[in-house]
């Protein structure tokens, strides 16, 4: 189990749906809804596994390149 705290309920909000869109279910939790929870099964393929980080990284990526963009 991991967790990625991206400081903001929205953003990981906006993570979690994006990634969602993508073919991949993770869910939020914390005080404030701001971590990213990674809770893969103890039996998940290592090829699953690395496709899984694949689509949560250009989750984040896409979310929070975008911003970053409307904060410029």
């Amino acid at each position: 189990m991991r967790g990625i705290d991206l400081k903001s309920g929205e953003v990981a909000g906006q993570v979690i749906s994006t990634a969602f869109q993508r073919g991949l279910i993770v869910e939020t939790s914390g005080p404030k809804d701001e971590i990213v929870k990674c809770l893969p099964p103890l039996v998940i393929g290592e090829d699953q596994l690395s496709q899984g980080l694949d689509i949560l990284e250009d989750a984040i990526d896409s979310v929070m390149g975008s911003a970053v963009n409307t904060a410029a």
